[in-house]
């Protein structure tokens, strides 16, 4: 496991006051871990401190939608097809939950501690390009 992962875990931990070793690389935050969306401003938060990044609200939503509007996203309240597929792209380790019949406010629910070592790897990243 990379520094930065190990960090991750230690910062989930300690946003969902659990012990480090009940969180692992894999752990659903929602599901496994008991995470409410307050929970995750806090880890932003944190990741955002630890790792002197920005993670702007709404940028996770926007970068799963990509370049596609809302409506092709998400017609009638469900991701679609292609809304899916961008998501399987972006989130590898979440493509065994990601299937039809999911909202986009239902996306948070997918993210694992990988979805946040990923996130946080690019924008370390980005930051160094822009540098």
């Amino acid at each position: 496991m990379t520094e930065v992962a190990q960090r991750v875990r230690e910062l989930v931990a300690d946003a969902l006051a659990r012990d480090v070793s009940e969180v692992s690389i894999d752990s659903v935050l929602m599901s496994d871990l008991g995470a409410e969306s307050l929970d995750f401003l806090d880890l932003v938060f944190k990741l955002e401190h630890e790792f002197h990044i920005q993670i702007t609200r709404g940028e996770m939503e926007r970068a799963a939608r990509g370049d596609m509007s809302e409506e092709e996203f998400a017609p009638g309240g469900f991701i679609s097809e292609a809304g899916l597929e961008r998501l399987r792209q972006l989130m590898p380790e979440a493509t065994a939950r990601i299937k039809p019949g999911l909202r986009p406010g239902q996306v948070l629910s997918l993210f694992s501690v990988q979805t946040f070592v990923n996130l946080v790897h690019a924008k370390m990243a980005s930051a160094s390009t822009a540098a």
